[in-house]
C-alpha cells in the first residue's frame, strides 16, 4: 500500500485517537533517518508493534520470525496431550492496557478485527494463602474494599471493625498512591527513551514528574511502601507479587515499580474471546493489510556488515537467503542478538568482538554494556489438561489463582540469589491459569463427549546462572512434586488427572529459545539496571543502523512495556509522533 493511499484511508475510517499516549515528544537523535526498508527481527508484541508504527510513517517493513506463529513470549500454541489437541497459552498469560494493543492497530488506520471481544477478569485472580484464608482480587475499588473488609472480619474476629476500616482505609490510600505513581512516571518514564541521565529531567515535564516520583518515595523500598499503606501480611503480598516480574525482591525492588501491580490491581486484568495470542494476531493481521511482510520460519542467522562494520546493510536468513535492510529492529533476547553479533563481526577488519563491545560500551556511558547481565528469576511452567468433572471440584473457579506459600521472604530470596546460591523453592507459591473459565471456546471434547479444559501452572524457580541445575534429571521428580502440593491446597486429584502436553523450565527456555541464563523474564530490574541504566535501544555494538526492542531494553518487562519499547524504536528512525 504506497503512503499516499494510506493516509487517506486513515483519514476516511476517522478512528479514535488513542486512549494512552504510545510515546512523549523528543528531541533525541534519529538514527537511519534516511532509511526506505526496515526489517524487524522478531513477531512478538515489541516486533509487530514497531513495524506498525514504521508502516504508519510510509516505509516499507519485512518482519522476520523464526517460529511457525507470531507473539512470541505472548503467544498462543497448538499443544497435545493424551486428551486431543488444544490451545495453550505459552507467555504471558495476563494482558493489561489492552488500548496499546489497539492503538498499534489504529496507526495503520484500521479497526479492531470484529473477533476482537475483550472479557475483564472480575476477579482479576484469586488468591489463597497457607493460612487457609483466600481473597478475591478486584481492580474494582469498591468491590476490593468490601472484599478485604469480610477478610479482615474472618482474620480479626475478635476486632472486626476494627481491623476492617483499618485495612480498607489502608488500601484506598494505596490505590491513590499507586495512581499518582502511575500517572507520574507512565509518560516521562515508561513510554520514553534515555541516551543520557540529563533525559530524566530534559523537559520541564520530566523535571517536574521526577520530582513527583521523589516525593512520592518512588525510590525507596517497594515492600515498605506498600506495608505503609496496607500493614497486613498477606493482603500486601497481593500487591507485590508483582516485582517477581522485575526480577527483584519486594524489599529490594524499588517502589516505582508498584505501577506493575497498578496495572492489574488497579486498571484490570483483560483477556480475549479466544486466546491470549488474538493480540498479536490482531496487529500481524493488520500490517500485512497495510502492506508490510511479515514472514514466518525464517530464522536469522547473523547480519551482513559493512566493511567498517559500523553499519547492517542486509539480515541474513538461516537458509542463506540475504535480505537488504537500510536498518534493523531487533527484539531478540540479548544473549542471542550477543551471539548473532559475534558471527555477523568475526572477521571484520578492527572490529572483533572485543572491540565491538567496547564501542557499545562507549557509546551509550555503560548502559549498554557487554554481556553478562544480571537477569531475572526463571520458571517451571507446566502445560496440560483436565477432565472438567474433575477440576470442577478445585478450591479454585478463577481465570487466575495465586496460591501463596507461607515462606514469603525466604521465597524470594532463594529465587534471587547471586550466582550459585539459589535454589528451588522450598516453601512454593504458584500461579495456576485456567482461561476455559472465561474463554468457553477453549474447552475441548473428545469422541465419547467427554469434556477437558487447558490448565497452565507456573512454579517460579532461579535461573541458570543463580543455580545451575540439572533440570533433565530432576523435571518429572518436581513436576510431581508441584502437582501434589497443589492437591494439598485444594486441587483434588490434579496429579492423577492432569495430562501433561509440555513442561518449560529453565533447561528448554534457554536451549530452545536461547533466553539468557534460561530465563523467559529478560534482565533484571535492578538499580543498576532501569530507567537510564537499563541497555538502550540505540548503540549497542557500535552499529549505526540498529535498534533493540523488546523486554530487555527501554522500558523493561511486561505486556504493556514491551508494546511501549515497540513504539520507542520506530520513533529512533521516524522521529515523528506516530501514535
Amino acid at each position: 500500500m504506497a503512503a499516499a493511499s494510506h493516509g487517506k484511508d486513515r483519514r476516511h475510517l476517522r478512528l479514535p485517537r488513542p486512549l494512552v499516549p504510545m510515546t512523549r515528544a523528543t528531541k533525541r537523535k534519529r538514527y537511519a533517518e534516511k532509511s526506505q526498508h526496515i526489517v524487524v527481527v522478531g513477531a512478538g508484541l515489541s516486533g509487530l508493534a514497531a513495524a506498525a508504527r514504521l508502516r504508519a510513517s510510509g516505509l516499507q517493513v519485512t518482519v522476520l520470525e523464526a517460529a511457525d506463529h507470531v507473539g512470541g513470549r505472548c503467544a498462543t500454541e497448538i499443544l497435545r496431550s493424551s486428551h486431543g489437541e488444544f490451545a495453550a497459552d505459552t507467555g504471558a498469560t495476563v494482558l493489561t492496557m489492552p488500548q496499546l494493543v489497539e492503538s498499534a492497530v489504529h496507526a495503520l488506520g484500521q479497526h479492531m478485527p470484529e473477533t476482537w471481544k475483550l472479557n475483564k477478569l472480575s476477579p482479576a485472580y484469586h488468591a489463597q494463602f497457607a493460612s487457609g484464608r483466600s481473597i478475591d482480587l478486584y481492580s474494582d475499588r469498591a468491590r476490593m474494599s468490601q472484599a478485604i473488609a469480610d477478610f479482615a472480619a474472618e482474620k480479626f474476629p475478635a476486632d472486626q471493625t476494627g481491623a476492617a476500616l483499618r485495612l480498607t482505609e489502608g488500601f484506598r490510600s494505596y490505590r491513590d498512591w499507586s495512581q499518582e505513581m502511575f500517572a507520574a512516571s507512565f509518560e516521562n518514564f515508561v513510554a520514553a527513551d534515555f541516551d543520557s541521565l540529563v533525559d530524566l529531567v530534559s523537559t520541564p515535564a520530566a523535571a517536574n514528574d521526577l520530582l513527583r516520583l521523589t516525593g512520592l518515595g518512588a525510590f525507596g523500598s517497594l515492600s515498605k511502601a506498600i506495608r505503609s499503606h496496607i500493614d497486613d501480611d498477606e493482603l500486601s503480598r497481593l500487591f507485590t507479587f508483582q516485582a517477581l516480574y522485575a526480577g527483584q525482591a519486594p524489599a529490594a525492588a524499588r517502589a516505582v515499580y508498584s505501577v506493575i501491580g497498578h496495572m492489574d490491581t488497579g486498571m484490570g486484568v483483560y483477556y480475549p474471546q479466544h486466546s491470549i495470542g488474538e493480540a498479536a494476531e490482531a496487529i500481524a493481521g493488520a500490517l500485512q493489510k497495510a502492506g508490510a511482510q511479515v514472514r514466518l520460519n525464517c530464522a536469522v542467522e547473523d547480519f551482513h556488515m559493512d566493511s567498517a562494520g559500523t553499519q547492517i546493510t542486509g539480515v541474513r536468513l538461516a537458509d542463506g537467503e540475504v535480505i537488504p535492510a537500510d536498518a534493523v529492529i531487533c527484539t531478540t533476547d540479548l544473549a542471542v542478538l550477543d551471539e548473532m553479533m559475534q558471527r555477523s563481526l568475526q572477521g571484520k577488519t578492527g572490529r572483533t568482538m572485543r572491540t565491538a563491545r567496547r564501542a557499545m560500551q562507549r557509546s551509550t556511558r555503560r548502559a549498554n554494556r557487554p554481556l553478562p547481565l544480571r537477569w531475572s528469576p526463571s520458571a517451571v511452567v507446566i502445560h496440560g489438561t483436565v477432565p472438567t468433572d474433575v477440576s470442577e471440584h478445585f478450591a479454585s473457579s478463577a481465570h487466575h489463582t495465586l496460591s501463596f506459600g507461607e515462606a514469603w521472604e525466604d521465597t524470594f530470596t532463594e529465587l534471587t540469589a547471586r550466582k550459585g546460591r539459589g535454589r528451588i523453592m522450598s516453601d512454593p507459591s504458584f500461579l495456576i491459569t485456567r482461561p476455559a473459565r472465561t474463554a468457553p471456546s477453549r474447552i475441548i471434547r473428545d469422541a465419547a463427549g467427554a469434556t477437558y479444559e487447558p490448565i497452565s501452572i507456573l512454579a517460579p524457580v532461579p535461573n541458570l546462572a543463580s543455580a545451575p541445575i540439572e533440570w533433565n534429571l530432576i523435571q518429572n521428580p518436581y513436576v510431581e512434586e508441584i502437582l501434589n502440593t497443589l492437591e494439598q491446597r485444594g486441587f483434588s486429584q490434579l496429579s492423577s488427572s492432569l495430562a501433561i502436553a509440555r513442561v518449560d523450565t529453565p533447561a528448554t527456555w534457554h536451549s530452545e529459545h536461547g533466553y539468557g541464563e534460561g530465563t523467559p523474564f529478560s534482565v533484571a530490574h535492578s538499580f543498576s539496571q532501569t530507567g537510564p541504566f537499563r541497555p538502550r535501544n540505540t548503540g549497542a555494538y557500535g552499529v549505526d543502523n540498529l535498534v533493540l526492542a523488546g523486554c530487555g531494553t527501554t522500558p523493561g518487562v511486561g505486556v504493556p512495556t514491551v508494546l511501549v519499547s515497540g513504539a520507542l524504536a520506530a520513533r529512533r528512525i521516524t522521529g515523528g509522533g506516530v501514535r
